[in-house]
């Protein structure tokens, strides 16, 4: 099950230029440590959606493979397709595996090196059960020039042509 939530995650958090992707940043620990951490319905819809973006590609991109069986290009579109699939239903499956992938993504010291940010301190493993958690202080920012040259780069690839076609921007 792991090797099926792994693919998933890494097509659509992969390498670009020197941004390092999801599979570069530790991932078998991140997805064994969620497995033991989260409940058991989530790691089964996260487990349901991997399973739905294998099968997906026949209705995505018209081909009648797995989504592991696809070249990189195809798996590109095959996952682009979810994201932006006009039923909802196939977009909330990639909505799961993407939020998932961001968080795994965005948590990670080289990461938030790369974006100028400050890393985030070692989880202490422990979880809040007061009702009222204080507010911590301002959050160190960073230039959000190499995010937004990334945004940038999706737009040369044309990948904002599907804006208000029912999507949410």
């Amino acid at each position: 099950m792991n090797e099926l939530v792994r693919f998933a995650l890494t097509a659509y958090y992969p390498r670009v230029d020197d941004l390092p992707g999801l599979a570069e940043l530790g991932l078998d620990a991140k997805i064994q440590r969620l497995r033991r951490e989260s409940t058991l319905l989530f790691w089964t819809g996260i487990v349901a959606a991997s399973v739905a973006f294998q099968l997906a590609p026949l209705l995505t991109i018209r081909k009648p493979l797995l989504a592991s069986w696809l070249s990189a290009e195809d798996l590109d579109q095959h996952a682009h397709k979810m994201a932006s699939h006009p039923a909802y239903l196939v977009r909330q499956v990639t909505f799961l595996i993407k939020l998932v992938g961001g968080i795994f993504w965005g948590q990670s010291p080289e990461i938030r090196t790369f974006l100028d940010l400050t890393p985030y301190p070692e989880d202490p493993g422990t979880r809040r059960l007061e009702a009222f958690v204080p507010r911590q202080g301002p959050l160190p920012g960073g230039s959000p020039e190499r995010l937004l040259s990334l945004g940038k780069k999706e737009r040369e690839r044309g990948r904002d042509k599907d804006r208000g076609k029912g999507l949410q921007a």
